[in-house]
């Protein structure tokens, strides 16, 4: 018997039921284990039909443990587990975990079995099967990654259940078993209460038994159900087939529809106008693609909201696909720009779905593969390599692994789009991007030499910040970039789109009035040319909002829930989504977005996911509906959004989804979940070292009244030291320390000593790291806590170094040499004999102190870290200086500032930036000493707090 088609009924073997409560029986008997641990990996691997890799399952179940502790928990769990299956049915080795589902009774897979069935018994013993919720009740509270592969399977298998119910109801009415068609259909509607469609064929059931008085109960709880949930009355639909129950009048099909298969696509949208007015623009465009055969090039497209931006940004594209060139598009939206990665994400999701993207990915190192798993989850045949300890789940704090995700996005992006003809990838609206986004277009776009691609960016420039202003220069000012920057449509062009309109069946439109009142913006000009005579009033052409807001209230009653729906998710969505946060049906959905597509309200986009994509035609719309919908309504759809977007996670989502969640959650009203949403999303961005915008979650969280002060604190004040705002992170770990208990308060003083330190302030470093070492005594904590001890060691032997207290410096790198040697913490002996060596400088002996710090280098090279490599080279160079090696040490400090560019930390670059400058001005290099100097300024102007106010030791990091 295949392994896909298990006995419809129970044996005496294994039976799995994971329809309602998980129920496991080994023989007729419950299966005895003494963890529930032990009942998901039965459940994962009964659920997936698949092995599963060891390191996913310890990582998914054991997510706060270490490594190794997680893999020891597994062994003993599955060690019970097969103990209690008498060694059969699940399979181990040394990688892999297995279920022979050929050789149990699984109810899932009966359900689908009989779910392809068109035979009435069948769909009657798959509706017997369905006891109730998938794995009800059942969840691991410590394992949030189980929960959501938990939730996202339900909703699939909420979606056979309920089409089993259907079938069976209309089944069962078309044999004249009314009893069991209106069992079925009542379970259909206890399943979703909200479809409207399962409540009408319950309540024409009952009305056809007689019993008038339950078909109006339902029409009641709906209408109940409806207002609670979604703050909508029931369709045309369901309420006239309530008044026809109530007034006894014949039923008609109208009222009722049988179930169908949902349609593929929707209807395409009407033939567009002409681009008109931008030949020169787009010729330009074309070039700059034609010119990125070598190297690639980098194109700006710039102007005002409404000019024209994207409906250019798509001829392009459109050019470049009929010459056989990939192309990849996304945007930013609205209020998304602290979501971190947003636009990348959608790029990445898009190509992931083109027809050859395996062998593209396939194509790419395991490392890069693994660092774009922490963004967007790959096709499943190249996800084998992720493990528990891998970048996809695990982050690390190393300033160099940033610069490695982004290499890895820039890699892959160019991998999914290259191809004989040069490549598109078109991202728009950065006006709206967050700085994590900006910051690897900014680092791709600055390495495109030797890829064959054309890099377009939008923007409005009236709308950009001043990190958005920062980031466009730093783009514009970039080589061989080209610039268009859009202006408005002259009458010429306005008649032109006037006689185009008139020859699309358009009512016609005075080219000359509309000029004059639409000034040329062409979104004007093309809604007024839609709406016709209608877009004048009192001879005056009305403004877009209103000629918007009469196109919106023209649309159906579902089209309008469901276009409200939209609005609220904020930015491009699926027919799942959406549809969840409409309530609607599926039927019901399509069909609205059927409507919406023909009227040009909402349009289909390039998939990114394996569901259509829609979007509004542009984002005025968007902002028309929403504000169309009433203020409670919206909370109640935000809400809703919400639940969905947590059912869909997958347990490996995008940074986005978290903060996605976290801002409807907030938008909704409900300040506690907000709070929690966004301190989950602060860390998810962490890990991928978007550090503004995890900076901006926890705010956010601490502001929404989370609970956790002291964490919050402590990680924006480790946040603000990566940025170099030194004074925010004082005020931060201050805040934190003053709610810490004393257990946990080295580690805050620590940080706080570091800040200190790096700020020059070697007196209050002294004091706070002091404190440290005071605190771990009383807590008698010291011994159990080394490598904390060997960090306050080492950083309180830097300041008493710029203190000028050789002797304790030396003392203090001493014990942290011993320290880090007890542990066998490579990364500590490295630091403390570059301590050693900063001592022996300070005392003159150079030979010492070139010999520590060599030795230092060289056990840095095994670091993943760069910054212990970047101190020693930093370190050394001035040995070498003061040996009289001149040109060697500029080499050492040239090395160190190609790694300090690399890590992104601002300190670290300004402080060998400025110690470049002075060894080539040494070296009678004054030019290149100025450019250097230069650039230490500027970098050290982002990190002193207050320009014009810096510390004189900020000047002079000698040694960290």
């Amino acid at each position: 018997m295949s392994p896909l088609s298990p006995p419809t009924t129970p044996g005496s073997g294994l039976e799995i039921r994971v329809l309602g409560p998980l129920e496991v029986r080994v023989g007729g008997a419950p299966l005895v284990v003494d963890t529930r641990k032990a009942l998901a990996i039965v459940a994962l691997l009964t659920v997936e039909g698949r092995p599963f890799a060891r390191d996913e399952l310890a990582a998914m179940l054991w997510p706060e443990s270490d490594d190794e502790s997680a893999r020891g928990a597994l062994r003993r769990t599955l060690s019970v587990l097969r103990a209690a299956l008498g060694g059969r049915w699940v399979g181990v080795d040394r990688s892999t975990v297995s279920l022979d589902r050929g050789a149990a009774w699984v109810d899932l897979i009966a359900l689908e079995s009989a779910a392809a069935s068109g035979d009435l018994e069948q769909l009657r013993a798959a509706a017997t099967l369905a006891r109730g919720p998938f794995l009800a009740g059942f969840s691991l509270r410590d394992s949030p990654d189980f929960d959501d592969w938990r939730a996202t399977r339900a909703v699939a298998i909420e979606r056979t259940v309920a089409d089993v119910l259907e079938r069976l109801s209309a089944e069962a009415e078309t044999t004249g078993d009314l009893a069991g068609a209106i069992a079925a259909a009542s379970r259909r509607v206890d399943l979703d209460p909200m479809d409207e469609p399962a409540r009408r064929r319950l309540m024409a059931l009952l009305a056809r038994t007689g019993d008038r008085a339950a078909a109006i109960r339902q029409y009641r709880a709906g209408v109940a159900v409806l207002e609670r949930e979604l703050g909508v009355a029931p369709l045309a639909e369901t309420t006239e087939l309530y008044e026809a129950i109530r007034d006894e009048r014949a039923l008609t099909s109208m009222w009722v529809e049988a179930p169908v298969p949902p349609s593929a696509v929707p209807a395409a949208a009407p033939a567009r106008l002409p681009l008109v007015g931008r030949d020169t623009e787009l010729d330009a465009l074309r070039a700059a693609h034609a010119a990125a055969t070598a190297d690639g090039r980098l194109a700006v497209l710039a102007g005002e909201a409404g000019i024209g931006k994207s409906r250019l940004a798509e001829s392009l594209a459109a050019a470049v696909a009929a010459v056989g060139g990939r192309v990849l598009a996304s945007r930013a939206f609205p209020a998304e720009g602290s979501i971190a990665y947003g636009p990348i994400v959608e790029l990445l999701r898009a190509g992931t779905t083109l027809p050859d993207a395996g062998a593209r990915l396939g194509a790419l190192t395991a490392a890069t593969r693994r660092e774009i798993e922490r963004l967007v989850a790959l096709p499943a045949s190249h996800a084998d390599d992720q493990g528990a300890d891998t970048p996809a789940t695990r982050a690390d704090d190393q300033p160099a692994a940033r610069a490695r995700l982004l290499d890895a996005v820039a890699t892959t992006l160019m991998a999914l789009v290259a191809g004989p003809v040069p490549g598109l990838l078109v991202v728009e609206d950065l006006q709206w991007a967050d700085d994590a986004s900006r910051e690897a277009l900014l680092f791709l776009a600055r390495r495109l030499a030797g890829r064959r691609v054309l890099v377009l960016l939008t923007w409005r420039p009236e709308d950009l910040d001043d990190r958005g202003e920062a980031f466009a220069g730093s783009v514009e000012g970039l080589p061989d970039v080209t610039t268009v920057v859009l202006r408005r449509l002259e009458p010429v062009d306005v008649e032109r789109l006037a006689t185009a309109a008139a020859g699309l069946g358009m009512p016609r439109y005075g080219a000359a009035d509309l000029f004059d009142e639409s000034e040329g913006l062409p979104l004007i000009v093309v809604e007024s040319l839609a709406a016709g005579p209608a877009a004048t009033a009192d001879g005056q052409l009305r403004g877009v909002r209103a000629l918007m807001r009469e196109r919106l209230g023209s649309v159906s009653e579902t089209a309008g829930q469901v276009l409200a729906a939209g609005a609220v998710i904020g930015r491009s969505f699926d027919l799942t989504t959406v549809r969840g946060a409409s309530g609607r049906s599926e039927d019901e959905t399509i069909a609205a977005l059927e409507e919406l597509v023909r009227r040009g309200i909402v349009r289909e986009m390039g998939g990114g996911t394996d569901e259509t994509a829609f979007d509004f035609g542009h984002a005025r719309l968007r902002d028309a509906a929403y504000e169309a919908t009433s203020l409670a309504r919206r909370r109640l759809l935000h809400r809703r959004v919400a639940e969905v977007l947590r059912a869909l996670q997958d347990g490996r989502d995008d940074p986005g989804r978290l903060a996605q969640i976290a801002g409807h959650e907030r938008a909704a009203g409900r300040e506690t979940e907000a709070a929690e949403a966004f301190r989950e999303a602060g860390i998810r961005a962490r890990t991928v070292y978007a550090h503004r915008e995890a900076l901006d979650h926890f705010a956010t969280a601490l502001a929404l009244g989370h609970p956790d002060i002291a964490g919050l604190q402590t990680a924006i004040g480790e946040l603000r030291t990566i940025l170099g705002d030194y004074a925010g992170a004082v005020a931060a770990l201050e805040a934190a320390a003053a709610v810490t208990a004393d257990r946990d308060l080295p580690a805050i003083e620590l940080r706080l000593g570091r800040v200190h330190s790096r700020r020059g302030d070697a007196a209050t470093a002294a004091s706070h790291l002091d404190g440290a070492l005071e605190v771990l005594d009383r807590t008698r904590a010291r011994e159990h806590d080394t490598g904390l001890l060997g960090s306050i060691l080492a950083e309180r032997s830097v300041v008493a170094i710029r203190a000028g207290d050789l002797e304790r410096a030396e003392a203090l790198g001493r014990r942290a040499l011993e320290v880090g040697t007890a542990d066998g913490d490579a990364r500590a002996i490295g630091a403390a004999h570059r301590l050693l060596g900063l001592v022996a400088r300070a005392r003159g002996d150079l030979p010492a102190a070139r010999d520590a710090l060599t030795r230092s280098l060289a056990i840095s090279g095994d670091d993943p870290d760069p910054g212990a490599a970047i101190a020693a080279r930093n370190a050394l160079a001035l040995v070498e200086a003061a040996t009289g090696n001149r040109d060697g040490a500029i080499a050492l400090l040239e090395e160190a500032l190609a790694a300090c560019r690399r890590t992104g930390e601002t300190h670290l670059e300004a402080a060998v930036e400025n110690n470049l400058a002075d060894q080539l001005h040494a070296a009678g290099r004054p030019d290149e000493a100025m450019a250097h100097l230069k650039r230490a300024v500027a970098l050290f102007a982002e990190v002193g707090g207050r320009p014009g106010e810096l510390e004189p030791e900020i000047w002079k990091l000698v040694a960290w």
